[in-house]
């Protein structure tokens, strides 16, 4: 792996660009003063100051003095795996503390006030939550429409690729059916493959070019595009919802199983 895709994977892990080149230069050069790794990452000194300070205060850089010189070196790698693990226990108690104080804040809600019916998501985070609302009623059916080759394809993020296959399997132990009318393509042999462990069933498209997904699910509709920008819309309306679940059924019944 190159340095440029090590830096692709620190930015996924919460870097900043110019944060991912100080650290990999940093490793690669062992102590130096700033000036040198600046170069090194090709970034101009007093912004290479910056980013080596706000490293140092996440523990990620390490800071002492040499011959009167102020030089720097990047902490193991193991040190990442660390701070992830605390990361990950911060959210966790965060999450706990929240669910905790869900009823308290829904009592003081005012139900007066109207909810937004429309909600905008872009970036991958947007995606993911447009995905969850899909499945936080369980055991219900939501019916689709999209080609699996287009839904994080691997080529534009792995990560997001492999995080809607566990997306899928936790839909199915929910005990949440899709309904999809799928578009025959390679990506999509392989969903049809595991249809009955994800609780999923399917009906036929051929040479149809559809790189956005919709879902219905109860009164809401969400529509997905993560082929080329990640940008996401949930409609909460119910004559939306049954208007394309009902054209949904429609179609179901004149179309081919997939195979």
């Amino acid at each position: 792996m190159d340095p440029v895709n090590f830096s692709t994977v620190l930015q996924q892990f919460g870097f900043s660009k110019p944060e991912a080149e100080i650290y990999i230069s940093s490793l690669s050069l062992g102590p130096q003063p700033a000036s040198i790794i600046a170069k090194n990452a090709g970034l101009k000194r007093g912004h290479a100051y910056n980013v080596l300070s706000q490293l140092k205060d996440r523990g990620i850089m390490q800071e002492f003095i040499r011959g009167g010189v102020r030089h720097f070196v990047g902490s193991p790698p193991a040190t990442l795996l660390s701070l992830l693990t605390s990361q990950e226990q911060t959210i966790a108690l965060q999450k706990q503390r929240l669910l905790q104080m869900m009823p308290a804040l829904e009592k003081i809600r005012n139900p007066l006030i109207l909810q937004p019916k429309v909600r905008f998501f872009q970036g991958v985070e947007g995606m993911k939550e447009v995905y969850n609302d899909t499945i936080r009623i369980p055991k219900k059916i939501i019916y689709a429409l999209c080609d699996f080759e287009h839904l994080f394809p691997a080529s534009q993020s792995s990560e997001l690729h492999n995080w809607l296959w566990e997306y899928t399997n936790r839909r199915a132990a929910k005990g949440v059916w899709l309904y999809g009318i799928i578009n025959k393509s390679p990506e999509s042999d392989i969903a049809y493959k595991w249809r009955r462990k994800q609780k999923r069933k399917m009906k036929m498209l051929r040479n149809v070019y559809l790189p956005v997904e919709y879902i219905v699910y109860g009164d809401k509709v969400a529509f997905i595009s993560t082929k080329e920008d990640m940008v996401g819309v949930i409609i909460e309306n119910k004559p939306i919802a049954e208007t394309l679940r009902n054209f949904h059924k429609a179609m179901w019944g004149v179309l081919p199983d997939y195979r």
